[in-house]
């Protein structure tokens, strides 16, 4: 969906790294509203570990976002050069859960932790980027009901199954980045979302101490109880890590070590140092500072009690306000809870209280068909005329494509044409690419090559399988034989389920930016497309 720029601030005089939402998919309001979510989400956070948000911005035809420009490489660079030393392993999970706790703390879930989006400075320093994704207490209902949100190699099971997730599937997904940097690759892997998916569901790594036997006793089970399939079963918070990577001896937290060593500095001492190559241990406090620092914990707990039942008694007088408000604004019937009920028996349990219901028919490939799965107003509201409309799930419907063809309009109109079938033919085995070429940007001897789809009726969703991960492109409405403006942008995932702005009858999948097939050549390669109503 984005653009990201490096620039220079002429003003302060550095450089950023400014985030630009694609012009073709500003139109949607919904794409901005996603866009605006990552920076409500940053502009609540601040930490040395989370990338910065500097500025925002927008007109009637832009969204852009201004980030702290950080200077070095991605961690997905470096596995992908092989694991990572134990030491490097420590500073940098260490940072990641500090980081990503500091998020947890504001109600923030990443929903899309892996190496791509966890940059390393020249000075090693790591930080966590790209909320896009992310979700909080307010912000549910932008995730369509049935979407699949995450990166299939790092996606909780909870992701996979379009279920409702709290922070331990932030954990999940760093106990995947983890166990990558020890063994130089992520823990499931496959050529199609599904194949990797039933893997998060049902399916056990291989044994890290097999590929790692110089691990510390114990940093095994660390990573294996982030990757639990229930997230009762794992780590509850990012600080519980924190503890576990600290007794290994392969972190020292943050803010720990900060408290001890300003303790120290006050009483003119030196923190003692033990012989360890990968961290350093500070001595423990003596029997007086430790009765000090117990007696200072005391005093502060003592006044924030004080705070909190001020602020306490002021909230509840503020809440007794609005309640009065409302009751007097809205009056009348309030919304019933509807989410869950069959459409039938929420109907039936309308009728009782003489509400209108409207009913929207949402497509949902996990939910059973005629569920609640969405209502307005929001359970408890005061309904305007006692109309109430329920959003309701509905099983997908497959439309047919009667015709396939390749287009490469500055080429020779064949991209593999032999190969078209395997796109429909239900077989995840056999699959379609394009020719190959030198570089992600066709070599410089074109701007794009693509696949147009002819339906035999109208077509709203779009599933795309594919091999390789990193391409990019775009869908486009094909009228009278002619492509149209972008309506939807192709991300270049192994899975992409695409809810189109508009219903098409015929389609043309434009790629743009390839990505590596082998060591030399690039290209696209899909293994499935299939259109639903």
């Amino acid at each position: 969906m984005c653009i990201v720029y490096q620039a220079w601030d002429t003003r302060l005089q550095r450089n950023v790294a400014v985030k630009r939402l694609d012009p073709s998919m500003s139109e949607d309001p919904k794409n901005r509203a996603r866009f605006d979510r990552e920076g409500r989400a940053l502009a609540q956070l601040s930490h040395p570990n989370l990338v910065t948000l500097i500025d925002r911005g927008s007109t009637d035809k832009e969204e852009y976002l201004v980030f702290e420009y950080v200077e070095g490489r991605s961690l997905k660079d470096m596995t992908s050069e092989g694991p990572l030393s134990l030491e490097d392993f420590g500073k940098i999970a260490g940072q990641v859960a500090e980081g990503l706790g500091a998020a947890h703390v504001q109600g923030i879930i990443h929903r899309d932790v892996k190496p791509q989006n966890i940059l390393i400075d020249r000075e090693g320093h790591a930080k966590v980027s790209d909320f896009g994704i992310a979700t909080g207490p307010d912000w549910t209902r932008l995730t369509k009901a049935g979407s699949v949100i995450g990166s299939a190699r790092y996606m909780s099971p909870e992701q996979v199954r379009s279920r409702a997730v709290d922070q331990r599937s932030d954990i999940y997904s760093f106990g995947a980045v983890m166990y990558e940097m020890l063994a130089g690759r992520p823990p499931f892997d496959g050529t199609s979302m599904p194949e990797i998916a039933r893997q998060h569901l049902n399916s056990s790594p291989q044994s890290l101490s097999e590929i790692r036997p110089d691990m510390p006793a114990g940093l095994e089970k660390v990573i294996m109880r982030c990757l639990e399939k229930a997230p009762e079963d794992r780590f509850g918070s990012m600080d519980e890590i924190l503890g576990a990577l600290a007794g290994l001896e392969l972190y020292t937290p943050q803010r720990t070590a900060d408290v001890t060593n300003r303790h120290h500095r006050l009483l003119g001492k030196k923190p003692e140092r033990e012989a360890h190559g990968r961290r350093t241990r500070l001595t423990a406090l003596t029997g007086a500072e430790e009765r000090l620092m117990k007696r200072k914990r005391a005093l502060q707990q003592r006044a924030t009690r004080r705070m909190q039942l001020g602020i306490g008694a002021g909230a509840l007088v503020l809440l007794l306000i609005l309640i009065i408000i409302l009751v007097v604004t809205c009056g009348g019937t309030n919304a019933p809870k509807m989410v869950g009920l069959n459409i039938s028996a929420a109907k039936t349990e309308a009728a009782k209280s003489n509400i209108d219901v409207t009913v929207i028919n949402v497509p949902s490939f996990d939910k059973k068909d005629g569920t609640v799965i969405g209502q307005s107003p929001a359970p408890g509201v005061g309904l305007k005329n006692k109309k109430l409309t329920l959003q309701v799930a509905t099983a997908p419907v497959e439309v047919k494509v009667s015709k396939v063809k390749a287009v490469d309009p500055q080429g020779d109109n064949k991209e593999n044409n032999s190969l078209l079938p395997n796109l429909i033919d239900n077989n995840p085995k056999t699959s379609w690419k394009t020719e190959s070429y030198k570089s992600k940007t066709f070599g410089g001897i074109k701007t794009g090559v693509g696949l147009d789809f002819t339906l035999e009726g109208t077509a709203t969703i779009i599933v795309i399988d594919s091999k390789f991960e990193g391409w990019k492109g775009q869908v486009m409405p094909i009228v009278s034989g002619k492509a149209g403006k972008a309506i939807a942008t192709l991300n270049g995932t192994t899975q992409q389920i695409i809810n189109l702005s508009q219903g098409v009858t015929a389609c043309r999948l434009w790629f743009t930016q390839l990505t590596k097939l082998t060591a030399t050549r690039w290209g696209v390669e899909l293994t499935e497309v299939h259109f639903y109503r």
